[in-house]
């Protein structure tokens, strides 16, 4: 099955003088178009800070890629940038809804990545060169990315037809521990039984976060935690069960 999508190029530039670029028949938005989502004027200048202009950008890319998504006329977004330029764009793809394909060829791909990516399904693809132009390593990598990109989007565009089951059975968050899996697993394959989904976080790094922005999103509607004495490794007697029917303080979004 043949699948075809218009693709667009967005201007997020932060410099005073933007080159003017023959891009054919690609659709090119203008920096002053994604700016009037945000500030509601047809043209602006940015700060002549680098940092407010890259801020100000940010959220104006944002505001353009939420109006793009709930008019039904984004399935997918991909960006490219250095520390700067990743820093820009990744807020505005992780306010896209959990499933649409969101990615970043960027610089720091490789290093400390959670205050790019968060608790969101946000993928950072190394560049391995700087963003400088085009040469035989950029065009390997960027080649990868945008046949990744476009895999996924055909993922979504071929599953949207299809009905999910779990989609209407109640969702449970459960988080746990390496030592607590046989447990957990007991509890999933029997709530699995009675016509739950469950949904297992790690109690670490960033799995409680996502599972309260789940909950925040309307994924999870209830939440089980899993707590234990780490000088024991007796679970039966030192495992202590909490379920959290939305009133825990544990959850700053139940």
């Amino acid at each position: 099955m043949k699948l075809q999508v218009q693709v667009s190029i967005v201007d997020v530039s932060t410099t005073k003088k933007v080159p003017v670029q023959d891009f054919k028949d690609t659709t090119f938005i203008s920096r002053d178009t994604i700016l009037s989502c945000h500030l509601g004027v047809d043209q602006h200048e940015l700060p002549d800070d680098r940092g407010e202009a890259i801020a100000l950008m940010s959220k104006a890319l944002l505001s353009f890629l939420k109006k793009r998504y709930e008019s039904g006329n984004l399935v997918g977004a991909v960006g490219l940038g250095g520390s700067g330029g990743t820093a820009l764009i990744a807020p505005a793809l992780r306010s896209l809804p959990l499933g649409v394909p969101k990615l970043i060829v960027s610089t720091v791909a490789s290093g400390h990545t959670a205050p790019y990516v968060g608790t969101s399904d946000l993928v950072l693809f190394p560049s391995v060169v700087d963003i400088c132009g085009l040469n035989s390593v950029s065009r390997v990598i960027l080649s990868n990315a945008a046949a990744a990109v476009a895999g996924m989007v055909h993922g979504i565009l071929m599953e949207s037809n299809v009905s999910d089951e779990t989609a209407t059975k109640p969702t449970i968050g459960i988080t746990m521990f390496g030592v607590t899996t046989p447990c957990v697993n007991a509890v999933k394959e029997r709530l699995g039984k009675q016509g739950y989904e469950t949904l297992i976080f790690h109690a670490t790094g960033v799995g409680g976060k996502a599972m309260e922005e789940l909950v925040r999103e309307g994924f999870i509607q209830v939440t089980f935690s899993w707590n234990f004495d780490d000088k024991t490794q007796d679970l039966r007697q030192q495992c202590l069960f909490f379920v959290e029917f939305l009133m825990s303080h544990s959850f700053v979004c139940i």
